[in-house]
């Protein structure tokens, strides 16, 4: 990185024509870098504050995209660029969900990819597939990386709720791409071959191989019916069974350091590579999209499991994958991790505790159990408290709120998580520069947005808000796609 920044400045003063894609993959991570910057990072000085670097954000974001444009209108092709694309794509899903700005970045990313040849990296014209040796090592094993990643992504926005569900641009019969090497970048070295350590032994692509795999498995769930992962619910029962199924092997076969169940964890020394921070987000990470898909997957048969003995299974599953989602956010809160200041920015985060909020207040609504954290409301407000926090980071986590406070509200208004968390906003009072307090009536506010979305404005009605609402998380929160009359069957009335 260091020779690229300093090759770019040489290039401008002498005069010479910049490297575009260097311009971009550096705007990028520009952008990236003010996006997910914290009060761990001020003591950097770089910028006053985190609040200021922040507030730049959206201003890097849109030297990119503009460079971006750019490098489309003069048909410029490098790996730098496709990497800062796909940068920009995480960015912009943080901040936007999985919006035609950033689904239309994967697309050009994936036909500058084909025209740059990512997709034949491997390829032997005298027979199957072998690795190309060569001088560029570097550059050859950043290519696999950066064309998986585009081809895990592309199977993986299949199940979003936009206009390409079910369907996939990149077919594996139409690429010749070995995995990337389970190997960090140190041991990158051009003109020697790179090692591939076994699965167990962590590096900093642990998760991105494992990443790979759930699309994989994705991938196969699609060609066998293209709506299986976006529309469970209208699925035969056993299918939906036979998907779990395929999760929960995925799960089982995760290396050890990923697992929320290996207890032998606590007992390594803080200096064991399976400790190390970076691998701590990772399994953190790793986890909350897996159990979000399981969540998911069985949400459509929570209501129908509480008085339909065939479907107690997909009742069970989904609330304990919910409790799951909150467990680990509660986990990665105590890590003292840099990444757990900005993590609740992620829209990934977001999504996954959304979707455990909404079965923890489906639960509710239908009478919850016996467990005392249920019956009391705990359970619920303790969800909602994460979204409350996660608002003033996220302009998406208010919106979410409201949603999930909303349903509870009108189909159990006597519930006790409504006075629990009534009583929690109370006594925090109003944060300066923020939304006021959540709170069952709390139908009309200001969104607080730190300056990365502007803000809408109030609707007249507490249902013209809820509407509106919901038609801005269609196609980005993939749950627009659930049956909600179906879900909340046996209610009085569906969701909104």
């Amino acid at each position: 990185m260091g020779g690229l920044i300093d090759a770019t400045y040489n290039e401008l003063e002498q005069g010479e024509r910049v490297d575009i894609g260097a311009i971009l993959l550096l705007l990028s991570i520009f952008t990236t870098t003010t996006y997910a910057w914290t009060t761990f990072d001020d003591s950097r000085c770089l910028f006053a504050s985190s609040v200021e670097a922040n507030s730049q954000a959206t201003s890097w974001l849109k030297a990119s995209l503009d460079v971006a444009d750019h490098a489309h209108r003069i048909a410029h092709l490098s790996v730098e660029c496709v990497q800062g694309m796909i940068i920009m794509f995480y960015v912009l899903c943080s901040l936007e969900g999985v919006s035609s700005r950033a689904r239309s970045l994967v697309a050009k990313s994936i036909a500058m990819g084909r025209e740059l040849a990512l997709h034949r990296i491997d390829y032997s014209p005298n027979g199957p597939s072998n690795e190309v040796k060569g001088p560029d090592t570097v550059k050859t094993e950043v290519s696999r990386r950066v064309w998986w990643y585009l081809t895990a992504t592309d199977w993986m926005l299949a199940q979003f709720s936009v206009p390409q569900e079910g369907t996939y641009t990149i077919h594996p019969n139409h690429m010749a791409v070995r995995k990337p090497r389970n190997v960090d970048d140190d041991e990158l070295i051009d003109g020697r071959e790179a090692p591939d350590h076994a699965p167990e032994e962590p590096t900093c692509v642990s998760y991105f191989l494992q990443r790979i795999r759930l699309a994989e498995v994705c991938h196969s769930l699609l060609d066998r019916s293209p709506f299986i992962l976006l529309s469970p619910e209208t699925l035969d029962y056993r299918q939906v069974l036979e998907v779990d199924a395929r999760f929960k092997q995925f799960i089982s076969e995760m290396p050890s350091f990923f697992s929320l169940d290996d207890s032998s964890l606590k007992n390594l020394a803080l200096d064991d590579p399976r400790c190390a921070p970076n691998i701590t987000v990772q399994r953190y990470t790793l986890n909350l999209l897996l159990h979000r898909q399981l969540c998911k997957l069985h949400l459509p048969y929570l209501a129908r499991g509480a008085v339909e003995t065939p479907f107690v299974y997909s009742r069970e599953m989904c609330l304990k994958s919910a409790r799951i989602i909150i467990s680990v956010e509660h986990q990665l809160r105590r890590e003292n991790l840099a990444y757990v200041s900005f993590r609740q920015r992620m829209n990934m985060v977001l999504r996954s505790v959304f979707i455990a909020t909404i079965a923890l207040v489906l639960n509710a609504c239908l009478g919850g159990d016996e467990d005392s954290a249920t019956a009391s409301g705990e359970e619920v407000a303790d969800a909602w408290r994460i979204l409350e926090e996660a608002r003033h980071q996220s302009p998406v986590a208010s919106k979410l709120l409201e949603l999930s406070v909303q349903v509870l509200k009108k189909h159990r208004g006597n519930h006790p998580a409504l006075d629990a968390v009534k009583s929690h906003s109370s006594g925090r009072g109003r944060p300066q520069g923020g939304s006021p307090p959540m709170t069952p009536d709390s139908g009309h506010r200001d969104d607080g947005t730190n300056g990365m979305l502007p803000p809408q404005a109030n609707p007249e009605s507490e249902t013209a808000y809820l509407e509106q609402q919901w038609q801005a998380l269609q196609g980005r929160m993939d749950l627009d796609a659930i049956d909600w009359d179906r879900l909340f069957w046996g209610l009085d009335a569906p969701f909104i």
